[in-house]
């Protein structure tokens, strides 16, 4: 497992670092196929190219930190899942590609999962940083509670909520994935009463998730209510259950 492990992550970390490198330069390829999905092209840096450099990051550390192995690869997942759906959009069918990308992501997870539980405690960070049991626990749960609530307002967008969508630019193509989103973080959330570590990952991705939307915003000159009192507010909660119910 171990040498299967390996390898897929070298392939996966290999691919990641092209994507990086090829986004952050305005290559001609990813450009093109930009301008093909209606997706802005100013994105290719940012978020695109970006998220190919921290995945690339976070597959090298994770033989070290399976945990952190585990989160990249997941979050390659949820990437090429997003791919395939712009493809869709447009009903482009040239799906080679995001198909392969997301193939390899899906493999270099479960690897990842296995080799991670081959691991003594995650490479020690469950022991060392995660509590036990979430403690309180009443945080996790409420927090839980607000991104079911959100998803299910998302399926079909409140006005409120389509308004954010379009002042930070988020392609219509991706409305419907955010649902899904909060209903996995939900989820994920559900299971950090239980399984401690899960938990802790979908707190920290979910921070990463609020960090990026602040981003937007800002980006997109959004500064009123859209990113004090959602944007903010929700990341402000997420850091707060990560740091005070999961972390030691």
């Amino acid at each position: 497992m171990t040498a299967a492990y390996l390898t897929l992550t070298l392939l996966a970390s290999i691919a990641a670092l092209g994507g990086a490198v090829l986004n952050l330069t305005g290559h001609r390829i990813p450009a093109t196929e930009a301008r093909r999905l209606s997706v802005p092209e100013e994105w290719l840096r940012f978020p695109i190219g970006a998220s190919y450099g921290l995945g690339f990051l976070g597959l090298l550390v994770g033989p070290a930190v399976p945990a952190v192995g585990i989160v990249a690869a997941a979050g390659f997942v949820v990437f090429f899942v997003l791919a395939v759906g712009a493809h869709l959009r447009v009903g482009d069918r040239s799906l080679g590609r995001a198909t392969g990308g997301l193939v390899l992501a899906l493999a270099t997870l479960v690897v990842t999962g296995m080799y991670a539980a081959g691991q003594d405690d995650l490479g020690g960070v469950v022991s060392a940083y995660v509590n036990d049991l979430p403690n309180p626990w009443w945080p996790v749960v409420l927090l839980a509670v607000i991104q079911l609530v959100d998803a299910a307002m998302c399926f079909k967008p409140a006005a409120f909520i389509a308004r954010c969508f379009t002042d930070v630019g988020l392609p219509r193509a991706l409305w419907p994935v955010m649902p899904w989103v909060k209903v996995a973080a939900t989820a994920g959330l559900i299971a950090g009463l239980w399984v401690p570590y899960v938990g802790a990952l979908t707190s920290a991705a979910l921070v990463a998730y609020f960090v990026l939307a602040v981003c937007a915003h800002l980006r997109a000159h959004d500064v009123g209510r859209n990113l004090l009192l959602n944007a903010m507010s929700s990341l402000v909660m997420c850091v707060a259950v990560l740091g005070f119910s999961f972390l030691r």
